[in-house]
């Protein structure tokens, strides 16, 4: 898994089922552990799905979408609040190894999901099913009480939904400790799923940002891929990532410098090799470990300049007409892996398959490059323009922690005073970076949900959601609870509910500026029902993948 070496992915999930048994199980270890059953470690698919299929990582088990009983140490599970003989859903593909005593189990490989009380049960044992489908009604039951007394999860009539994991492989099953973001919703990153915090790369993922940098520098689609396909079989395109450790594993610069493995999106090996002339050309470690710094670095070896020019490979990657050429010319040329000189070598089969679904996957969707654009500016104004993804928008646009209080342009990200000069009316205005009816108005024409929303006031955009037939409204949470990209209004102020996102334990659920008080921020849900009203689009875009 290195320029000169090449772990396989048997190696791999050896290596992560140690550090696991080490460590708690969060939410990523379990998608981790989700995408290695459902897709294969390693493979384009399995690391492109998520991103392009805007998929949760489970389903919601019963029609009530909103989590009424929290996981706690003591309370191991989720509770919805739903009505006796209420419908109850699989969460995932799998097999059914229980159907029995109002409990229904349903595994797939190292995860099992449980569901009980059930009332009746529609599913028998051996069984397969799919995500979504019917398996049986809710029952009823007491979760128990604590040490004081008092209730653990919902008493009576609910749903208990359980998440078990086989962390060796080998029949010995555990409880998951609490997942840290919610599992039934879109997870996006705290840059809201694109890639302004990268400079001016473009893409849902890290691999789609990789794909459309070569593009836009010069290289074919093919020879894009082919460069991409060898970057998942080396580093799942992790700019972080310590050869030999599990995906997901963040080792920066000061942790590795000295070490003999690979490291970063090609496993520079040593990984010292790449950090140390980055660090005396004056590169700080973090900006080491980004993607956008390493993407630059890699397109100058391809291009013979830089501290450690790559011109053969470069010229050979560039003569390639074909991905699967692509692949193998980058992979032979470069990459180096132990075993490259056999052009028959199973390893060139795999990276010629990931640069295949990479290709196929983001082939049609390449940012045009005019020409116009600063390569040397960070704004990244226009990400996520057009997508009509509200929540992804927003969180691109606003700080996703708390305490900005500034509120002037020095203060708000970016990426929102650009998008404010593109889609509202820039700095015109009171205290215009933390107007939250701006804010709200910024993000909806920018993502192209609704180019009509008017730019600023929000007794103004309250008659407009309410008259111009665009929306639906509550006077409360809506049936099935929030959803992402909903708009919240109430008098003097309004804001966006983006779902669980922002920085680690902070428990934001929002986005909202404040007029006169802080730039756009991560906040949380407040007054549903009380002083705000909830709007959401009927017709809304599908959001670009």
């Amino acid at each position: 898994m290195s320029e000169e070496q090449n772990v396989d992915a048997s190696r791999l999930l050896r290596a992560f089922a140690g550090i696991v048994l080490v460590m708690s199980l969060s939410l990523g270890i379990v998608l981790l552990m989700l995408l290695t059953v459902f897709a294969g470690m390693g493979s384009a698919a399995a690391q492109c799905a998520r991103a392009s299929e805007e998929e949760s990582l489970f389903a919601y088990p019963t029609d009530r979408k909103q989590i009424d009983g929290e996981w706690t140490y003591l309370h191991q599970g989720y509770d919805f609040d739903v009505d006796e003989g209420s419908k109850v859903y699989a969460s995932h593909d799998g097999k059914v190894v229980k159907a029995s005593d109002g409990e229904i189990r349903i595994r797939r490989e190292q995860v099992e999901t449980r569901y009980l009380p059930m009332a009746t049960i529609t599913v028998s044992n051996g069984a397969e099913v799919k995500r979504g489908e019917q398996i049986g009604t809710t029952g009823t039951r007491n979760e128990g009480t604590d040490p004081n007394g008092a209730p653990i999860g919902i008493a009576g009539a609910h749903l208990h939904w359980e998440m078990w994991v086989d962390k060796e492989n080998n029949g010995d099953w555990e409880i998951a400790p609490a997942p840290e973001e919610d599992p039934f919703v879109v997870q996006t990153p705290a840059g809201g799923g694109c890639s302004c915090i990268d400079g001016n790369l473009s893409g849902a993922n890290n691999q789609q940002k990789a794909f459309n940098f070569f593009v836009q520098n010069g290289y074919t689609k093919e020879q894009a891929a082919g460069i991409v396909g060898n970057m998942i079989a080396e580093s799942g395109v992790e700019p972080a990532r310590l050869q030999n450790t599990p995906p997901g594993t963040v080792s920066m610069p000061e942790q590795v410098v000295d070490s003999p493995l690979g490291w970063g999106i090609v496993q520079w090996t040593p990984a010292g090799k790449m950090i140390e002339p980055s660090r005396d050309d004056g590169a700080q470690d973090e900006m080491i470990a980004s993607l956008a710094f390493q993407l630059d670095f890699l397109v100058k070896q391809l291009n013979g300049t830089g501290p450690l020019p790559e011109l053969a490979a470069g010229n050979a990657i560039k003569s390639a007409t074909t991905v699967d050429e692509a692949a193998y010319e980058f992979g032979h040329k470069f990459e180096r892996f132990a075993g490259h000189e056999n052009p028959n070598s199973p390893t060139y089969a795999d990276r010629k398959a990931n640069a295949r679904h990479v290709l196929e996957t983001f082939g049609g969707s390449v940012p045009v490059d005019d020409g116009s654009a600063d390569p040397a500016a960070s704004t990244g104004g226009g990400c996520g323009a057009g997508s009509g993804n509200i929540a992804a928008v927003a969180k691109n646009l606003a700080w996703p922690d708390d305490s900005h209080d500034g509120i002037g342009a020095d203060a708000a990200k970016p990426e929102f005073v650009a998008a404010m000069e593109e889609y509202n009316d820039g700095s015109s205005g009171q205290t215009p970076y933390s107007d939250c009816g701006r804010f709200v108005a910024t993000v909806m024409r920018m993502s192209g949900a609704d180019p009509d929303y008017p730019k600023v006031g929000t007794s103004v955009q309250r008659t407009y959601l309410e008259s111009s037939g665009k929306y639906d409204y509550w006077h409360g949470t809506p049936p099935g609870g929030m959803k992402p990209g909903d708009i919240l209004n109430g008098p003097g102020h309004t804001y966006l509910y983006v779902g669980p996102w922002g920085k680690e334990g902070g428990g934001y659920d929002s986005a909202s500026g404040s007029l006169g008080q802080h730039v756009p921020e991560a906040t949380h849900l407040y007054s549903v029902g009380g002083q705000f009203t909830v709007y959401r689009l009927k017709n809304a875009p599908t959001p670009a993948s």
